[in-house]
C-alpha cells in the first residue's frame, strides 16, 4: 500500500471517527440544554459541531481532490482554513449537495462562530457585544420555528423542548449525511475503507445509524429503570443489589431529580452533594461499599443463583 493510500485509508478513517465524536458530543450538549439563555451551553454545542463538520468536510475534500500528481505541500496548505463555507464551495465543484437556505444559514453560523465568536470574549469589545453565539443560534431557531425565545424573564425563560431538538437534529443530519455519502463514494472509488466505523461507537450513531437526537437513549434509560425496579429483575446483579447493598436514605420527594441526574451531568452535581452528606451520616466503611457497588456491575456475578437456575423461570 502506497503512503498516500495508507493516509487516506487509516489516518482519515481515524479522523472520520473523531469528526463523528465531535458531532455526537455537540448534539448531546444541545439535547441536555434546559433553556436557551446560557452562553456556555451554546458555545459548547457550536464548538463541537463546528469542529466535527469542518473535519468531515476536509476528509471529503482530500478523498475527492488528492491525487499522485498534486503538490503535497500546496495541497495541505489549501486545507488550512476554518471557513466552512469555503470548504463547502470547494466540495460543490465536484459533487452535488442538496442544501436549502436553512442548511446554508446554519453552516454560516458555524463559520462565524469559529472565525469570530470563538475567541470573542478575549476582547474588550465583548463588553458591548456579549453572547453573540447564543443570540445567533436563538435568532436561527426563532426564524425557522416561528417562535420567540425569552432569555431574560425570570419565570418565563424559554425551555428547550422536543421540537427544538428535532429541528436541530434534522438540520445537522441533512448536512452531515450528504458529506458522509461523499466520503463513502470517494473511498469506494479508490478501493479504500475510510468509511468503515466501529459498531457501537459515538461515530456509528452519527454515520451508520444516522441518528441525530437522543430520544431513544432517554426512552431506553426509563425502560431499564422500570425493569430494574420491577419483580422481573431476577438476575444475579439486581438480586445482589437488593440483598447486599443497603440503600441510602435519599428523599422520596426528589425522585424526579434523581432520575434526571442519571442523564444530565449538571443535575448530578446537586445530587452528589446530597450523596456526600448521606455517606457521612450512614456509611462507616466507604471502601467496602465501593467494592460492593463495583461487584454489582460484574458480568461474571453468580450471587444467589444455582447453576441449574433458569433466569426466565
Amino acid at each position: 500500500m502506497r503512503a498516500d493510500e495508507y493516509w487516506k485509508n487509516f489516518n482519515l478513517g481515524t479522523e472520520l471517527d473523531i469528526a463523528g465524536r465531535f458531532i455526537f458530543n455537540g448534539l448531546q450538549t444541545f439535547h441536555r440544554m434546559e433553556h436557551f439563555a446560557t452562553e456556555e451551553d451554546t458555545f459548547e454545542f457550536l464548538y463541537a459541531v463546528s469542529v466535527g463538520v469542518e473535519r468531515l468536510l476536509k476528509i471529503a475534500l482530500i478523498l475527492t481532490e488528492h491525487g499522485q500528481d498534486v503538490d503535497q505541500d500546496e495541497f495541505e496548505k489549501d486545507l488550512i482554513t476554518h471557513s466552512h463555507q469555503k470548504l463547502m464551495e470547494r466540495l460543490k465543484s465536484s459533487h452535488t449537495l442538496k442544501l436549502s437556505s436553512v442548511h446554508n444559514e446554519f453552516i454560516s453560523i458555524l463559520a462565524r462562530f469559529y472565525k469570530s465568536h470563538r475567541y470573542g470574549r478575549y476582547s474588550l469589545e465583548s463588553v458591548t457585544a456579549a453572547a453573540q453565539e447564543r443570540d445567533d443560534l436563538n435568532s436561527f431557531l426563532e426564524k425557522h420555528l416561528g417562535i420567540k425565545i425569552d432569555t431574560k424573564t425570570l419565570f418565563g425563560i424559554t425551555k428547550n423542548e422536543r421540537r427544538h431538538r428535532k429541528f436541530i437534529g434534522k438540520t445537522i443530519s441533512k448536512i452531515v449525511n450528504q458529506l458522509f455519502e461523499i466520503v463513502e463514494k470517494e473511498a469506494r472509488r479508490l478501493n479504500l475503507y475510510t468509511y468503515e466505523i466501529e459498531y457501537g461507537s459515538k461515530a456509528s450513531k452519527i454515520f451508520q445509524a444516522q441518528s441525530f437526537d437522543f430520544e431513544n437513549e432517554d426512552i431506553l434509560q426509563m425502560e431499564l429503570l422500570a425493569y430494574l425496579v420491577s419483580e422481573k429483575a431476577i438476575g444475579p446483579n439486581s438480586k445482589f443489589l437488593r440483598e447486599c447493598v443497603e440503600p441510602l436514605s435519599f428523599d422520596p420527594a426528589l425522585e424526579a431529580d434523581y432520575i434526571t441526574a442519571l442523564r444530565n451531568d449538571q443535575k448530578k452535581m446537586a445530587v452528589l452533594d446530597e450523596l456526600e452528606a448521606l455517606y457521612e451520616d450512614e456509611v462507616s466503611d466507604f471502601s467496602t461499599r465501593r467494592e460492593m457497588l463495583d461487584a454489582a456491575t460484574s458480568h461474571h456475578l453468580h450471587y444467589g443463583m444455582d447453576e441449574d437456575d433458569e433466569i426466565n423461570d
